[in-house]
């Protein structure tokens, strides 16, 4: 048996530089197709991550024109200010934003977080302003109510003024018991005498119910009523209140009860003032049991 011919050993070797070329050729494809494909997904990938990062921009931009819509609709000052306060954190987001690069991943996945963070921010004055509106409504309703609360009251007032005036010798006949002597004194924050209105915090009514043998004796409610020189009634909340008297109910200013028996009694009553005073005539009157008992002018300046 003879071994392989050289012949033989040639094909060999022919068949086998063939086969290493075209398996060097096939690798060489392979990797060129690898190539390609890794380039086309990390060219998708950028493309991806610059769309991303224009609606984040996008985002960042409605947010901005959100804060200056809501500036539009509120009248409170600290709330505006914290408004553009916001508004101006938001805008320097967005310009760091431009600058950062869309591969940036972990840099636009922070300020993405911002962004939800300030909506939330956004979310809660959003409350907030509707809260607000709803409190101003609430408040021009009121405010109508009380204009016509005011003209009817003023309305009333004149009524009573007439009624007053036309009843004011009847009531003065019937009246059973007087009032005598009153003096009226300015105080200060020091409980001294002042005649400068601007410096008064108290005033003073120091007066004499008259003798009055057949007057009932016992406790006597006594209703001071203080009307400044434009016809308005000083009133307080939790001083003054109204009273009965000629089959209707009168506002007085302040009332104080008394023991009385008969006889003279001195007595005292202030008012805490609260409320602007103006320069010029004041009228008292002292309603009690029904009647008036007295009235009487004085003057501030």
């Amino acid at each position: 048996m003879t071994g392989p011919t050289a012949e033989d050993k040639a094909r060999q070797r022919k068949a086998l530089y063939i086969l290493l070329g075209i398996l060097t050729a096939l690798l060489i494809i392979g990797g060129a197709v690898y190539i390609v494909h890794q380039q086309k997904k990390i060219s998708e990938i950028q493309e991806l991550s610059a769309l991303d990062k224009k609606l984040l921009e996008e985002d960042y931009n409605d947010l901005v024109l959100q804060y200056e819509g809501f500036k539009f609709t509120v009248d409170n000052d600290s709330l505006l200010n914290q408004l553009a306060s916001e508004q101006a954190k938001v805008q320097r987001l967005m310009e760091e934003l431009q600058t950062v690069k869309s591969t940036n991943a972990a840099k636009i996945a922070d300020l993405r977080r911002e962004l939800e963070t300030l909506r939330k921010v956004l979310r809660n004055y959003v409350v907030q302003i509707d809260s607000l509106n709803r409190a101003n409504e609430a408040l021009r309703t009121e405010n109508q109510a009380v204009k016509q609360q005011i003209s009817q009251v003023t309305t009333q007032r004149q009524r009573l003024q007439a009624e007053k005036e036309k009843l004011a010798g009847q009531v003065q006949l019937a009246a059973k018991l007087s009032v005598s002597g009153l003096q009226v004194r300015g105080l200060n924050s020091r409980g001294r005498d002042t005649k400068r209105v601007q410096n008064m915090k108290q005033l003073e009514f120091t007066f004499q119910l008259d003798r009055n043998v057949t007057a009932e004796p016992g406790m006597k409610t006594i209703y001071l009523r203080i009307t400044k020189p434009d016809g308005v009634l000083l009133e307080q909340p939790g001083v003054s209140g109204t009273f009965p008297f000629e089959s209707g109910q009168v506002p007085y200013s302040v009332s104080r009860q008394v023991e009385y028996g008969g006889e003279p009694v001195s007595m005292t009553i202030y008012w805490d003032i609260q409320e602007f005073l103006i320069e010029g005539s004041y009228q008292v009157e002292f309603f009690a049991d029904g009647y008036l008992i007295g009235r009487s002018t004085f003057s501030l300046s």
